[in-house]
């Protein structure tokens, strides 16, 4: 019965495929224990299927730059939308297709790094150079996370010393568009004191016409063990960045030749970026009982300059935040946060924004041990200066139903929290034109935050020889917000944000890993998506949502010790309709689905190892957003280098 569903839903061959290569595996390598599930420690036997772990060797062997890159081809993933080459903006869905970046909650280090301005977090302003591993759970956390967690949460934990004798590490890259890549890590133990610092710096002459970036990455974390009295982490960083914001180029992929789809519609445009952030952390266990202190505040100038368009604008947020969790001996974590979000806006060097909320909330969740079963129910309450209070309940179940298959379960609600520019966004008008009416745009004070209930049920079979997993997903969402037209007139137009919207997402999520042998190993996941909106009628598939994505990783140490990195990754193509309200009627839209392969070659020579990319072998023409290109085969060497005392 459970193969024809599945059968029906992701189509037989692609089914066929992974149930083979479910049932082919030999030995496999995973985490022993995962945070982000319930925000203490958990063995990854008592983990559901919804969670996932990028560590840090996975990192290396993605030669990625970013953690847009890294998390590209986690399960689960819808997609991870590139506007362009390096620097270009990154964002990420999870299970859910449409406008849904702005629903998934990316932190560093227990940090929330969204933009609260527009709501996503721009994945290609992470580098990977400092990160240890990356957790990821799908569905619904607003119980445990607040705000911005209806998709579910990404959390990007940094590296530390480990090493009591310093150690370096410097690499340099060169690849197509004459990017390059520099970086250096060094990290120390002195005494009872830990310390790594990073710092990275990366040119390219981007892809298309201006789409140059030029950025500086600067990060420090230093510990200290207090004895008695816990340990004591320290966190800055610094983030210095200018791009080329080349606009949209609308050459449909089959005219790309590598001359119609670089041109920038907006050749004099640029944006510049600075970023700081300062981060104390102090963990302390006493008598067995666990209290954990996180306080942080972070700072960012965006400029954005067109002057094309007469376009000037400047974005200031900042972010105040406190959180204080304690971990008791009977599986009981409850904690309080309180946190504080400002954002100033300048247009044309005018003051038109100044707006500051505030957010206190309060969660708890216990553990239940029974037998086999582990149950943990847990709450959230969330009280906002602005949009009030959310309450967000969830139960998460893990059952051993033998001592090699485990079964999970996770039901929740969950919230987006408007951004400041749904709330705040300024009175902005323009005239009549050949292009349109005349009209206006301005945020909603009154605006609510959307919402969600969701579930997953997930199976999980391990052995020595095998691990994979199959999970169901369901998600349903109300109180969309989307920005349409009120009060509309023959001759003027009144832009407005409104919640009016609701959808529903679901799915299959199947992962494999394997170890064929000692010298080859592969990993393969697929999503099956379904992801549904209306404003009203009937239901409609949302825009980007790719009903099948598989990603294949093969991992080959071949003679010479050369090691050998192939990825496949398949996106099914997407098409919709969607209501366009200039026209008054109903639009067609595709992107059509690819295919990508990627190879990477290293070896270790001595103290260093050497490596060779190529990314989009087969030279694919593609787009992941509409009238954004993306480049075809590129190319990029370097070298890494160990040097330690």
């Amino acid at each position: 019965m459970l193969n024809k569903v599945i059968s029906t839903l992701c189509g037989k061959k692609i089914f066929s495929i992974l149930l083979v290569l479910t049932f082919m595996g030999i030995i496999f390598a995973e985490e022993t224990s995962v945070y982000i599930g319930l925000r203490k420690d958990v063995p990854v036997e008592k983990n559901p299927t919804n969670i996932s772990v990028v560590n840090e060797n996975d990192i290396i062997e993605s030669d990625s730059g970013n953690v847009g890159e890294v998390l590209n081809t986690t399960t689960g993933i819808t997609e991870v939308s590139k506007l362009g080459t390096i620097g270009s903006e990154s964002t990420m869905r999870i299970r859910s297709g449409g406008d849904s970046s702005k629903q998934v909650l990316v932190m560093v280090d227990g940090r929330p790094v969204n933009d609260t301005s527009l709501g996503f977090a721009n994945l290609t302003e992470i580098p990977t150079e400092n990160i240890e591993r990356v957790e990821v759970m799908r569905g619904p956390s607003s119980a445990l996370y607040g705000a911005n967690a209806l998709g579910g949460v990404v959390n990007i934990i940094t590296k530390k010393a480990i090493y009591e004798k310093p150690r370096t590490e410097i690499g340099y890259s060169y690849g197509s568009f004459n990017t390059k890549n520099y970086n250096m890590n060094f990290s120390a133990k002195p005494g009872k004191a830990d310390i790594y610092l990073t710092a990275s710096k990366n040119f390219t002459d981007g892809f298309r016409e201006n789409s140059d970036y030029d950025n500086l990455n600067l990060s420090l974390k230093t510990g200290y063990n207090l004895g008695k009295y816990g340990d004591i982490t320290l966190n800055n960083g610094l983030l210095n960045s200018r791009i080329g914001i080349p606009g949209t180029n609308n050459t449909p992929v089959s005219k790309f030749n590598n001359n119609n789809e670089v041109a920038a519609s907006f050749p004099n445009a640029y944006e510049r970026d600075k970023k700081y952030y300062n981060q104390l952390q102090h963990k302390i266990n006493i008598n067995n009982i666990t209290v954990e202190t996180n306080i942080y505040n972070d700072y960012q100038r965006k400029r954005y300059k067109n002057p094309d368009a007469f376009t000037d604008s400047i974005s200031q947020p900042s972010n105040l935040g406190l959180n204080l969790q304690v971990e008791t001996l009977n599986d009981i974590v409850f904690g309080i946060e309180r946190k504080v979000e400002s954002f100033e806006r300048f247009d044309l060097q005018v003051k038109t924004m100044n707006k500051i909320r505030e957010n206190s909330a309060g969660y708890i969740q216990k553990t239940f041990e029974i037998k086999k079963l582990s149950l943990t129910p847990s709450v959230r309450y969330d009280y906002n200066s602005i949009y009030k209070e959310s309450t967000n309940p969830r139960i998460s179940s893990v059952y051993k139903l033998t001592d090699d298959i485990k079964l999970s379960a996770n039901v929740g609600t969950a919230f987006r929290a408007p951004t400041f520019e749904e709330s705040f966004s300024p009175y902005i008008s323009w005239p009549a034109s050949i292009w349109g009416n005349a009209g206006d745009t301005q945020g909603n004070v009154n605006i609510k935050p959307e919402k969600s209930v969701g579930t997953d049920f997930g199976i999980e079979y391990k052995k020595e020889t095998l691990l994979s997993k199959i999970t169901f997903f369901y998600t349903n969402v109300k109180d969309l917000i989307e920005w349409q037209k009120s009060f509309p007139t023959l001759n003027y137009e009144q832009w407005r944000p409104v919640n009016i919207g609701k959808a529903f997402s679901r799915g299959i999520e199947i992962e494999v890993q394997n170890d064929i042998n000692k010298k080859l190993s592969q990993n393969i996941n697929y999503t099956f998506l379904e992801s549904m909106g209306k404003k009203t009628g009937t239901y409609k598939t949302l825009q980007y949502t790719p009903k099948h994505r598989l990603n294949y990783d093969l991992n080959y140490l071949a003679p010479k010790k050369i090691k050998a990195n192939l990825k496949v990754e398949f996106t099914h193509r997407q098409d919709w309709e969607e209501w366009n309200d200039w026209m008054s009627a109903w639009e067609k839209h595709l992107v059509a689905g690819h295919t990508i392969v990627s190879l990477r070659l290293s070896r270790e020579i001595l103290q260093s190892e050497v490596f060779f990319a190529i990314d989009n072998i087969l030279n694919k023409r593609y787009v992941s957003r509409e009238n954004f290109p993306l480049p075809g085969r590129t190319y990029s060497t370097g070298v890494n280098l160990y040097l330690w005392d």
